[in-house]
């Protein structure tokens, strides 16, 4: 027999969860012999603990739905429509799809089975317990914008990864030094070597390091536009002159390797899954360039005194470039993509004609390359 519509004052509550409209108090009936349990004034709590209970007195009950033929809004159902929905109007940067991949990985395995509306807070605050602080708080983030879609279309009473508290984030990474970072170019493989001289000039992030093509370069300008930052400032949409610097690092890119990309490499061998999933084969994958990065800064042990979360990455070269840019008196905001405070959103991109933010990447990273 299915149990009797909720009144108006239980609506929104989980199942056996009933408001006291005299004492303005929660109480939860136990549902196996009718026994009332007070929960207190914090609403929270109270529907937070009548679901965990609800869950342990109702165990194999979606076996049950499904052999019935009743439907269950699971939350791997609801995260496939928040991937083929919500995310492809947003037009995300790829780098981002790729993080949000790994955390929808972890989400399923954490909430396997369970119904959207069965997921507690102490569930969302386990799952979140088990990563760093800095993963914990992009995690929740993107769990509260699913569970206020799921919310929006009636599938749960309320957000349980909004009642979590963010993690405080210590940076712990430290930046380059110019021996450091010398000594990790003289143990890198060529590619990797353009790739650092790259991002020393033009201060620019892995993702657009990697993007930058031999096609780019035309009229005397390098053209760049920030993958990160395209959507939100005019300061994304770079031009950068090449300069003599800059055309000593472009020459260097060109080899016997055919690739459309500057930053470029022949694989060892080529995987045809991979391949298909490439823009071309030669192109490095930012994944693989982190991991090449590492394995050439531990070989030149630079950093060896420094703790493993001390060690900066292949990102921490764009650090050191705006801090030698400021050494060298120039002025590294236009290099690096940074908006004034008068620079609004950048809806140019709609345009017919894109106005740029030129940029002159003329530092002098002999002292580091050679």
């Amino acid at each position: 027999m299915a149990p009797r519509p909720r009144s108006k004052g239980n609506k929104g509550l989980p199942q056996n969860l009933y408001m006291d409209a005299r004492r303005g108090t929660y109480r939860y009936r136990r549902p196996t012999d009718g026994k009332w349990f007070q929960f207190g004034d914090d609403r929270i709590k109270a529907i937070d603990a009548a679901k965990q209970l609800n869950l342990t007195f109702m165990q194999g009950a979606d076996l049950v739905a499904q052999v019935q033929g009743v439907e269950v809004d699971l939350f791997a159902s609801f995260l496939d429509h928040y991937e083929r929905e919500v995310l492809p109007p947003r037009e995300l940067a790829k780098g981002t799809l790729e993080l949000y991949a790994v955390r929808f990985r972890q989400f399923r395995k954490a909430f396997d089975g369970k119904a959207v509306d069965q997921i507690t807070i102490r569930m969302v605050a386990e799952m979140l317990d088990g990563l760093s602080p800095r993963s914990a708080n992009q995690a929740r983030a993107l769990l509260i914008d699913i569970f206020n879609h799921a919310a929006a279309k009636g599938l749960c009473p309320d957000n349980p990864a909004a009642s979590t508290i963010s993690r405080i984030e210590k940076k712990t990474r430290k930046r380059h030094t110019i021996e450091g970072l010398k000594a990790i170019r003289a143990k890198a493989p060529a590619w990797l070597q353009n790739a650092i001289d790259l991002a020393l000039i033009t201060a620019q992030r892995r993702t657009d390091i990697l993007a930058m093509r031999f096609d780019d370069v035309r009229d005397g300008y390098l053209y760049v536009v920030q993958q990160k930052t395209a959507k939100a400032s005019d300061a994304a949409w770079i031009r950068f002159a090449v300069t003599p610097q800059l055309q000593a690092v472009l020459s260097r890119c060109r080899d016997n390797v055919p690739s459309p990309f500057l930053i470029h490499r022949r694989p060892e061998r080529k995987r045809q899954k991979q391949a298909e999933q490439k823009e071309h084969w030669t192109k490095v994958e930012e994944r693989y360039l982190t991991r090449a990065f590492k394995e050439a800064r531990e070989a030149a042990g630079c950093y060896a005194d420094w703790k493993e979360e001390e060690q900066p990455g292949f990102h921490e070269i764009r650090a050191l470039s705006l801090h030698l840019y400021k050494k060298a008196g120039k002025d590294g905001q236009k290099i690096a993509g940074h908006a004034s405070e008068e620079m609004t959103k950048n809806y140019q991109r709609d345009h017919a004609e894109v106005v740029w933010s030129d940029a002159t990447p003329d530092l002098d990273i002999a002292e580091i390359a050679g």
